[in-house]
């Protein structure tokens, strides 16, 4: 390995020791990482990690003469380098690299092309590596999780939900225990008493919300730091000890962290921390949120309250107060004074106009179950805080739960710094490098394709309103489609959905859904995605980590067509779902629709550029694709920016709490 490269690693490894402990930096000191990053992100160890990787592809074709015998010495001498130097393997990575490429042949029947060598090398090393949809990052995460699964150290591959953590692990299970590794997943229904056990696997494959679950459950059952050290000395030193008021630790221990389609854990499902609760009674709370929904029912934006979109902030007008005001004899006793009583009603108002059935929550079963926003998919067990869940519970006329009360909370940004070794992939993470590196010390490295990508991006088209949009939209696919081409249509909600579907079958097209009412059905769907003629609508990440493959006769047509129907709050979102298309050199092609009556247009894009656009459609239509291209460009960053900064908000809340209360890493907040 070359010594460019190893001095990179040797700089990561010493920075990950560190940063667990350490706080965000502050002043000059946030600037000079600022521009570190910068840096950092044009003038990276790529080409020299490159040039590697082909080595590590000539070394591992010159391994396909030996015998079975043969390879397991080899086996052996890799496990022991790699637990005496787990970065270099003694300055031979790069053929204990090449031998677990040549069991991964042997094992799977999966030659590893070289810029797969190259993604290994890069999360091995503590890097994000950005590959291409298609470029084969299963394998990638595999052989890197098997560097990280031979040093003895215990690893955690993250995957974005169930179904991947499952299917990965059963796929990459013959390569593991080719190498003498033991793999395991854990899932939403894994019973709490066999987690234990998968959790001492050599590496575990599951999602960002069960690893940190379990991780402050151990904290809750351990209670204090000193006690916590000494059961898992106990525990090490006597597994079969039987102590008194102990449990089995879930998570064996943090050290390395493989994060799978790394911009969506890292930063989209970033923002909300995960919280432990329990249901608490709150007296008086449900007849309270029912009787102030029913007022908001009656309430006139503008003229009894003033929503703020971008804020999505309610100031009650003096109308409102006085109507409330009049009902307070009506309302519970602890609900009746005015500052109680007045959050309920913004409650109730935000609710109205800021939460659409769909896109952030969905009723199923009497139950409100709230949508990832990012990826469209259900998340049950899931609630909102400070009675926000009990207002649309009222709001949609089903069962008021009670409220939660807060058990211990974490997060996901200070638990992945947690890790002394983390590195992720994604075909999507350039664009987000500069907060990568804040946030976590991580770098970002381009990872070139194995073939050249043949996409095709057709000019964006630029509607007035939404019903031209979807017009235009069930046009284009009718289209394609009638000349036998898949398509794949990206939108943001539910609702949007069935109105395509909808629209779609009064033409005479039938259409599969993929959203959060058909998650279960997610496989089958993105499977037969790429058939000859097959129209797949979904939300805008559904199917993300599974590849769309196309038969010979649909390539010959011109491979899958991806409609971006719906604007995106990140660019990266649109980039994502592009790349469903064109994966290792296949033909395809993408087209955009915005409007101006979009979800990111009404929140984000300042009234004065909204004018612009407007006029160029009316005035100038030959202007308006070009014009729009930058207007939204600038304000998805700009919607980037507000979510960075609440991303930012939540981990500087973190470091104070931290900070400033210093029993805090005695107790439940520890996990250190």
């Amino acid at each position: 390995m070359s010594t460019q490269v190893l001095s990179v690693l040797r700089r990561m490894e010493r920075a990950r020791t560190l940063a667990p402990a350490a706080q965000l930096p502050q002043g000059l000191d946030a600037g000079y990482q600022i521009l570190q990053g910068y840096w950092m992100r044009w003038f990276s160890p790529a080409d020299p990690l490159r040039q590697s990787a082909e080595r590590v592809l000539q070394k591992c074709q010159a391994l396909d003469s030996l015998s079975d015998d043969a390879m397991q010495t080899a086996l052996l001498d890799a496990r022991c380098k790699l637990r005496c130097d787990p970065q270099d393997a003694q300055g031979d990575l790069e053929q204990v690299l090449a031998t677990v490429g040549q069991l991964a042949l042997r094992s799977l029947g999966l030659r590893p092309h070289a810029v797969q060598y190259m993604g290994a090398l890069a999360l091995h090393g503590g890097f994000l590596a950005e590959m291409a949809t298609g470029e084969g990052k299963t394998l990638t995460v595999g052989m890197a999780a098997t560097l990280a699964g031979l040093t003895g150290r215990p690893c955690h591959v993250i995957t974005a939900n169930d179904y991947l953590a499952g299917r990965d692990a059963e796929e990459m299970q013959a390569l593991f225990r080719r190498c003498g590794l033991h793999v395991t997943s854990v899932v939403a229904d894994t019973e709490p008493e066999v987690r234990p056990a998968c959790y001492d696997a050599d590496i575990v494959y599951l999602t960002a919300k069960d690893l940190l679950a379990d991780y402050l459950r151990d904290q809750i059952g351990e209670g204090s730091e000193e006690r916590q050290a000494q059961h898992r000395f106990a525990q090490w030193m006597n597994p079969d000890a039987d102590l008194p008021n102990a449990r089995p630790l879930l998570v064996r221990g943090l050290h390395t962290a493989i994060v799978d389609e790394a911009d969506s854990m890292l930063i989209d499902e970033a923002v909300t921390p995960l919280i432990l609760a329990a249901p608490i009674e709150s007296r008086g709370l449900a007849e309270s949120v029912r009787v102030v929904s029913e007022l908001a029912n009656t309430l006139v934006a503008w003229e009894d309250y003033s929503p703020q979109v971008q804020g999505q902030r309610i100031s009650l007008l003096p109308s409102a107060v006085a109507r409330l005001a009049n009902l307070a004899p009506t309302l519970p006793e602890l609900w009746r004074p005015a500052p109680r009583r007045e959050e309920l009603l913004r409650q109730a108002l935000s609710v109205r106009c800021f939460y659409k059935p769909g896109q952030h929550y969905v009723v199923q079963d009497d139950e409100v179950v709230l949508l990832d926003e990012f990826t469209g998919r259900m998340t049950p067990g899931r609630s909102l805080t400070g009675g926000m869940h009990q207002a649309i519970e009222a709001c949609e006329g089903v069962t008021i739960t009670d409220p939660n009360q807060s058990l211990t909370q974490m997060s996901f940004q200070t638990f992945f710094r947690r890790f002394r070794k983390l590195s992720g992939c994604s075909g999507t993470v350039w664009e987000a490098a500069i907060e990568l590196w804040r946030v976590y010390g991580l770098q970002v490295i381009r990872v070139p394709t194995h073939r050249p990508r043949l996409t095709r991006y057709n000019p964006p088209v630029v509607l007035q309103d939404a019903d031209q949009k979807w017009q235009g939209v069930a046009q284009e696919v009718l289209r394609v489609h009638q000349q036998g081409r898949p398509v794949l249509v990206g939108i943001r909600s539910v609702a949007s959905s069935e109105v395509l579907c909808g629209l779609l079958a009064g033409m005479g097209c039938e259409a599969q859904v993929l959203n959060a009412l058909k998650h279960a059905d997610e496989a089958q769907i993105v499977a037969e995605a790429g058939r000859m003629g097959a129209v797949t609508i979904a939300t805008h990440m559904a199917g993300r980590g599974t590849d769309i493959r196309l038969s010979a006769e649909v390539l010959a047509q011109g491979g899958l067509h991806v409609i971006l129907a719906e604007a995106n709050d990140s660019g990266r979102i649109d980039r994502q779902l592009a790349g469903r298309c064109g994966r290792q050199g296949d033909p395809g092609s993408v087209s955009t629709y915005w409007c101006l009556t979009d979800d990111l247009v009404g929140r984000m894009m300042p009234l004065s550029l909204r004018w612009l656009l407007q006029q160029a459609l009316e005035r100038k239509p030959q202007w308006a694709a070009r014009l729009a291209s930058w207007i939204f460009k600038f304000t998805q960053q700009r919607a980037e920016k507000v979510a960075f900064q609440r991303r930012w908000s939540v981990l500087r809340s973190d470091d104070w709490m931290q900070s400033a209360l210093p029993f805090v890493s005695r107790g439940l907040g520890s996990g250190q």
